[in-house]
């Protein structure tokens, strides 16, 4: 009896150890927002995670987590969040679920996971310019550095990588399709207050199911023909001269520095689609960007970002067989660059009255995003004006000048947050637009 009585003891004190090494974590919101038109002004419903749609009147989320750390720099997480939002489509839906994992070098998850905000969430595209957060996260399996890993650490040389899969679960014109994506970045960074990143991202859906040719090549050789860019395949109709599937792609600069205890990024994202932007004929397109960060937290200017963005050229004047481009449309994958019919790039390039097909995606932007404090209230002020030039083969298109801005106040701090949330549109070919929304938000535990 004794005997028992230590076991259960020295059982009871191991669950005990082991459930002070779990952390957990939960976040819950409800959000309503009032239109003056139909659809609510581009900042209201962009880059929201896939929480709000442009008819959406009411958002409601909860998310929580929770990490397991068996070693000093490894622990295992498990997520899990629901989502409802009214409008185009009224369903509730996982915002969430993984199981995850992270060592001193790795961060690995499987299931659908948010991704992390950027820039403060200042950036009109976050990430890249391919792959913004306007769009619910795809479920798959990723692989990525945590940190710059050294080859040359004498040299100051370090590299940074991801492999990623997913497949898609929404109603698309291709069923099933897969989206494959990876990056990897060179840095240097020797020089005392310097670094300096270069790389390459690239995307490609390929695979699934089309309702004219039936199941597209989607065996492990493929796979391979997918990851390499080989060409694609003459017995299916409709694929892509240029390499199997539709393949996205982007090259990165990013320059990182100080100037008196300031944060300074400068960056620039080349995009391409097919063999001519890949050797730059579609230059200038792309994303320049600056972002100033302040070391202080508690100024009425914390953070600042400027973006601009231009995609007019899509290689219209290449004379050579890869042709020009139509950015994030794609003839065989015809819901294009999109999940849950929103863009999964940056929100300027926009989708059809039937959100189906893009049709404007060559753009001139500048777009401003300023955080801080004032009167003790933090708030995030967006400020975008884009000239709209319409796309190939979208002849019906009116050419518009908008700008569109987007203030979020948070005006109470207490037992749960309060934010108000006001957008508007004025465009030179329709009346102004005006939204408001008030979120309510309480860390749970």
């Amino acid at each position: 009896m004794r005997s028992l009585f230590i076991v259960l003891f020295l059982t009871a004190n191991s669950f005990l150890l082991q459930a002070q090494q779990i952390n957990y974590e939960g976040f819950g919101s409800l959000t309503g927002i009032v239109n003056s038109q139909e659809e609510s002004p581009f900042w209201i419903h962009s880059n929201q995670r896939g929480r709000i749609d442009e008819s959406s009147n009411i958002s409601a989320f909860f998310t929580a987590k929770a990490t397991y750390e068996f070693s000093e720099n490894a622990s295992l997480e498990v997520g899990l969040g629901g989502l409802f939002h009214d409008g185009y489509s009224e369903k509730l839906q996982l915002d969430e679920s993984y199981l995850g994992f992270q060592n001193s070098w790795l961060l690995a998850h499987v299931g659908r996971k948010q991704k992390t905000e950027l820039y403060d969430g200042l950036s009109a595209s976050n990430q890249n310019i391919l792959w913004s957060l306007n769009a619910r996260p795809l479920p798959g399996i990723s692989f990525q550095t945590k940190q710059p890993i050294y080859f040359w650490k004498n040299a100051g040389l370090a590299f940074e990588a991801s492999l990623e899969e997913f497949i898609t679960d929404d109603e698309r014109y291709v069923k099933d399709t897969r989206v494959h994506h990876k990056s990897f970045h060179l840095i240097f960074n020797k020089i005392q207050n310097f670094e300096f990143k270069v790389g390459l991202q690239h995307f490609v859906q390929w695979g699934g199911t089309s309702p004219v040719f039936g199941k597209l090549p989607g065996s492990f050789n493929d796979y391979i023909n997918v990851f390499t860019g080989k060409e694609g395949n003459d017995n299916v109709s409709g694929e892509e001269a240029n390499a199997l599937g539709n393949h996205l792609g982007s090259y990165e600069v990013y320059l990182n520095t100080s100037i008196n205890n300031y944060k300074v990024e400068i960056l620039y994202n080349h995009l391409f689609e097919d063999g001519s932007g890949r050797v730059l004929r579609n230059t200038p397109d792309g994303r320049y960007g600056v972002f100033i960060k302040n070391p202080d937290s508690n100024n009425i200017i914390n953070s600042l970002m400027y973006e601009f963005y231009y995609t007019k050229d899509q290689s219209d004047d290449n004379i050579t067989t890869d042709g020009s481009d139509n950015y994030f449309n794609n003839n065989l994958y015809r819901s294009g660059w999109t999940y849950e019919s929103r863009i999964l790039g940056v929100p300027f390039i926009t989708l059809d009255d039937d959100r189906f097909r893009i049709n404007n995606n060559k753009i001139i932007v500048h777009h401003i995003g300023i955080s801080g404090i004032v009167s003790n209230l933090p708030y995030k002020l967006l400020t975008s004006y884009r000239k709209n030039y319409g796309g190939k083969g979208t002849t019906s298109f009116e050419k518009n000048t908008v700008l569109s801005t987007y203030l979020d106040l948070k005006v109470y701090q207490s037992y749960f947050d309060v934010n108000l949330q006001l957008g508007s549109d004025f465009s030179d070919i329709e009346s102004p637009n005006f939204g408001a929304g008030v979120q309510l938000s309480k860390k749970l535990f």
